[in-house]
């Protein structure tokens, strides 16, 4: 059974609010390549430890994309 993830188990809220910043200013341009280059990659250390596993940049930041998307942001 897969476990529920939710932005703030891997995300500060600072970079939180930097993923919807770049969101907002993307959402038709490939924000999941910036968000993926500004957020999640240079944070990747402390994320795969909150996470307790080796993640893909990529998926989380198209999960983060995705989330934006479905909350309207």
């Amino acid at each position: 059974m897969a476990k529920d993830i939710k932005l703030p188990d891997f995300l500060t809220e600072s970079e939180i609010k930097q993923v919807v910043r770049i969101y907002k200013q993307h959402k038709d341009d490939g924000a999941a390549a910036k968000i993926c280059k500004e957020v999640i990659e240079p944070n990747l250390e402390r994320i795969n430890e909150s996470l307790g596993q080796e993640n893909d940049p990529s998926y989380l930041a198209y999960a983060c994309e995705y989330v934006m998307m479905r909350t309207g942001q």
